[in-house]
């Protein structure tokens, strides 16, 4: 037969017997683990600062390395861009890097030969470029000033920042060095963050930037977790980076001479764990020291440095101590507290225990009916319980009911949370209002595509519409002014075109479309007049809304009619440059994409009118070139007439040498020729055109022409357009046009590709100095300007 003892006394005497016994078999062993604890606590808590201020570290570095890896996404789009636009404007960005982070010493990039750009050639000795003429441009800051670095002419693509991220193929973090960007400038040390450029699996260069670590140094010394404890930080093979010892930055980890673990353990450990850490005894203080340290990875480089901490072993033992003899005293303070208080809530527990317990497993089951609550008669933590349990009660079933009215759809209904911490009604409100966002954003959404439709459905219309009659600007205003009008869905829309006539500028109203038809009404606006002048002169869109009636000069005649009292001027701008403005009027609010959308349509039609007005010039142009060329014919004839000469002299070389040296030396002493290398170099060139630009023939023979030709960058592009016209064995005329200081000579120059072997082998250069033709020239036209001048004042 089983003795029954009541559950009160069996916690007495299960609780206390076994707490008593116990209690002194284990407090020592309790409070050694405890204090072995506490040693590991006071560890793990200095590997976590260290592992903390490792990673704020981490972040200052990969700051660099992100913003060489953004540049280098950037660089990787250069197909996209112009040939000769790649180079200027990859300097313009490393520029803006240094310029908009003024804590980067440097931006550089390298380039393989012939990978940015077909144009190397070009680019020989050229700052910012190699003498190989491949794209190599560095900038560096020296104060509060930023420098492009200038012609290297040691051995390039040799350097370790360029080999290893070139063998690597991945981020690359360099070892520190001391550097000096210029002679005389004192080194500093620094280190550099580097990303290949690869492009469809090919090596086309690299990408760095240049981090100053002397901001680390003072970074490192401040991250201090005890008085005597200091702060260091290690490259990757072992060189110094920061110490409280500012004459070891820089010196090899060797100096330091750790007995506990040999250097190349160290690096070892470095390079592929996380966080480690080992005692001994720290020659910087001569005490037994703790040594911590964790990783700093930056990017996806192989290299790791790592960020240590160095705190005196007798700290943490002293920590340690302390908790153990607190936690000694609190045990034996707890046994007595609860050796007393045992008795007393035994009793009191043990009888609604079963009844709450039966409850649960109801709940526990599903049933969350009201019928289960509980009532206790003692107010009470049982109470409390009791309280709690029927509360739970009412809410699930609170929860149940509003779970069930929103899976009915009913999404406005409130639900009151039985608390901070009722997580599944919070759980059920947030799902509520998410449902809720997700419809109006839906509604939202849809509104906007609607909108964004029909904005780029119109867009294609119209871009049909500019392309007809646009030869004929009368149909193309109409064709224009009531097409806004039917698309749009508004009342009126009047389309006014930019004209010159006689000096004087204005905008000419070219057509009116109304209420369904277009409407003859002539008008003139000069420029800064009325609204249409000040949309113009402030380059931007009027929107008035409820404008008197006075305002509108076309009605349908019917009283019922409503009158639009909302205008709209659009000027017409391209680059910046007026051709013309829209005027439109409607009864209905001007809604902002249909604002959006009448100023892309504008500016369509200004680049439309510009092109027939361009068009129109052009065809000036020509008939006044015609006009030119016949004042040119007997000179070209003469010319001609020696070219031919000459070819006949080439073909019959062998029989008629003779003829051919003298033919020679007569062009010689008469016109200007030189000979060119198909890539521009210049192989001969007689006096008389060395004497044009003031040189001799020794002093230009073996350089380009383009270095004598060109004057910037816009003169570059179009002759090296020309020259490639010419080498493709187009023969090529020009008139070339030289500046002096005193005066300024121009030339009829004839470019003729010379053959060898059916082979284009050089081309020669026939130049005839034109000079006296243009200055009379411009003064037959100034003594027109005066004759007209003076017909007008009569």
């Amino acid at each position: 037969m089983k003795l029954k003892i009541r559950l009160y006394v069996k916690m007495l005497i299960y609780i206390l017997s076994i707490s008593i016994v116990i209690f002194g078999v284990s407090i020592m062993v309790i409070g050694l683990k405890i204090k072995k604890k506490a040693l590991e606590g006071t560890r793990d808590y200095i590997d976590v600062i260290a592992e903390t201020n490792s990673r704020k570290i981490q972040g200052t570095m990969n700051e660099f390395m992100n913003t060489s890896q953004a540049l280098t996404t950037l660089y990787l789009s250069f197909e996209a861009m112009q040939e000769e636009q790649r180079r200027p404007d990859f300097q313009l960005i490393l520029r803006s890097v240094l310029d908009r982070n003024p804590h980067f010493l440097g931006a550089w990039t390298i380039w393989e030969p012939n990978s940015i750009d077909a144009l190397d050639s070009l680019y020989i000795n050229v700052i910012g470029n190699t003498y190989l003429g491949n794209f190599s441009t560095t900038y560096y800051r020296i104060g509060d000033s930023v420098k492009m670095e200038g012609l290297s002419t040691g051995p390039l693509f040799q350097g370790s920042y360029y080999t290893i991220p070139k063998e690597k193929q991945k981020q690359t973090l360099l070892e520190p060095y001391y550097y000096a960007y210029e002679d005389g400038q004192e080194e500093i040390i620094q280190t550099n963050m580097i990303v290949p450029l690869l492009y469809n699996g090919q090596f086309l260069g690299v990408v760095g930037t240049d981090a100053s670590l002397a901001t680390l140094q003072d970074s490192v010394s401040n991250m201090k977790p005890f008085e005597d404890s200091y702060s260091f930080l290690i490259a990757n093979k072992g060189t110094i980076v920061a110490h409280k010892d500012k004459k070891l930055v820089g010196e090899n980890i060797d100096t330091i001479a750790f007995s506990a673990i040999s250097t190349e353990e160290l690096l070892e450990k470095i390079k592929w764990q996380d966080n480690f850490g080992f005692i001994y005894n720290d020659p910087m203080t001569g005490k037994e020291t703790y040594f911590s340290f964790t990783s700093v990875k930056v990017g996806n480089s192989f290299d790791r440095w790592a960020f240590g901490i160095a705190v005196p072993t007798s700290l943490l033992d002293d920590s340690a101590d302390k908790i153990f003899i607190v936690s000694i005293l609190a045990a034996i303070f707890g046994l007595f507290i609860f050796s007393i208080f045992i008795y007393i809530i035994a009793r009191s527990i043990t009888r609604p225990v079963v009844k709450i317990t039966q409850i649960l497993k109801e709940l526990s089951l599903g049933n969350i009916d009201n019928t289960l609550k509980y009532q206790n008669r003692y107010n009470d933590e049982i109470n409390d319980m009791a309280i709690s349990l029927n509360k739970l009660i009412d809410g699930l079933n609170s929860t149940a009911e509003f779970a069930k009215e929103i899976g009915d759809g009913k999404l406005d209904i409130d639900h009151e949370l039985l608390s901070k911490k009722d997580y599944l009604g919070k759980s059920l409100v947030d799902m509520r209002q998410s449902l809720k966002e997700a419809n109006e954003f839906e509604k939202k959404k849809s509104e906007e595509d609607r909108k964004q439709a029909w904005v780029t459905q119109g867009l294609g219309k119209f871009s049909e519409i500019l392309r007809q009659d646009n030869d004929d600007m009368q149909k193309f205003s109409n064709n224009i002014a009531s097409n806004l009008c039917q698309y749009m869905e508004i009342e009126q829309s009047a389309i006014f075109i930019l004209e010159e006539e006689d000096n004087e500028v204005y905008y000419d109203l070219m057509s009116v479309f109304a209420y369904g038809s277009s409407k003859l009404i002539e008008k003139r606006v000069s420029p800064g007049e009325e609204l249409i002048g000040r949309a113009v002169n402030e380059k931007r869109t009027i929107h008035l809304q409820n404008t008197p009636d006075s305002f509108v000069n076309i009605t349908t005649g019917k009283a019922d009619d409503e009158t639009p009292k909302h205008l709209l001027v659009v000027p017409m701008l391209m680059n910046d440059v007026p051709y013309g403005v829209i005027e439109l009027m409607s009864v209905e609010p001007f809604e902002p994409h249909k604002v959006r959308f009448a100023e892309n349509v504008a500016e369509s039609i200004a680049a439309t009118v510009a092109s027939v007005k361009t068009n129109i010039r052009t065809a000036q142009l020509l008939k006044q070139s015609e006009e030119l060329k016949d004042e040119l014919s007997q000179q070209e004839e003469e010319m001609r007439q020696n070219l031919e000469e000459m070819q006949a002299t080439q073909e019959e070389a062998q029989k008629r040498e003779s003829e051919l040296s003298s033919v020679k030396e007569t062009l010689q002493q008469t016109l200007m020729m030189a000979e060119y290398d198909l890539e521009g170099r210049i192989l001969k060139i007689n006096d008389l055109m060395a004497g044009a630009y003031g040189y001799t023939p020794e002093n230009m023979v073996g350089k380009f022409q383009d270095a004598f030709v060109t004057q910037d960058d816009a003169s570059r592009r179009n002759f090296l357009r020309f020259w490639q016209e010419v080498i493709s064995g187009v023969t090529k005329k020009r008139i070339h046009e030289i500046i002096k200081r005193d005066k300024t000579i121009y030339l009829n120059e004839t470019y003729l590709p010379i053959y060898e072997d059916e082979e284009l082998d050089r081309v020669l250069n026939i130049a005839v100095d034109i000079t006296h033709k243009v200055e009379l020239d411009k003064e037959i036209t100034q003594l027109m300007n005066k004759v007209s001048e003076l017909k007008n004042q009569a």
